[in-house]
């Protein structure tokens, strides 16, 4: 699990001396590397990889920190406000979930309000409490399923029924 940091936007942390002159200096030497392999394809694609997977992880990084407004009124973020891949997540799930008891609805013969009730249910049965670390994981899992397939239309978590 990772933590999460919120700062009122007029308290966000500068960049500390030692740390902006580290980011100056990782700077000049992948623009020094990158002269020196010029004209190295696997050289540039593996340079290339290694500088990917550091931006997915700062990225990742970035999304664990909220700003919220100075305004103590407005503290609450809301659903909106999440990047646009967690936006994208809820989107398609919502959906997909309308279709499906919708086609539940038809086959079954019931009232979508009798499918959507069963269904919670059997949700409650597989996940038991909704515990605040097994809506983390979750999470985290369709993160890493929308980072592998950022195209897909829906993303399904496998839960143990045990």
């Amino acid at each position: 699990m990772h933590n999460i940091f919120t700062y009122p936007h007029s308290e966000l942390p500068t960049v500390p001396p030692e740390i902006q002159a580290d980011i100056v200096a990782l700077d000049v030497q992948i623009a020094d590397l990158i002269l020196r392999i010029q004209g190295n394809y696997c050289a540039l694609e593996q340079l290339t990889e290694i500088l990917d997977n550091c931006l997915d992880s700062c990225e990742l990084n970035l999304r664990s920190i909220r700003i919220i407004p100075d305004n103590s009124s407005q503290l609450a973020i809301s659903m909106t406000d999440l990047p646009i891949d967690q936006k994208q997540i809820i989107f398609s799930t919502a959906i997909m979930f309308s279709v499906a008891i919708e086609a539940l609805v038809s086959i079954c013969n019931k009232t979508a309000q009798q499918v959507t009730t069963e269904l919670v249910e059997k949700a409650r049965e597989l996940t038991g409490d909704f515990t605040t670390d097994l809506i983390d994981s979750v999470i985290d899992e369709l993160i890493e399923t929308w980072k592998a397939k950022p195209n897909q239309a829906v993303y399904r978590i496998e839960l143990d029924s045990d």
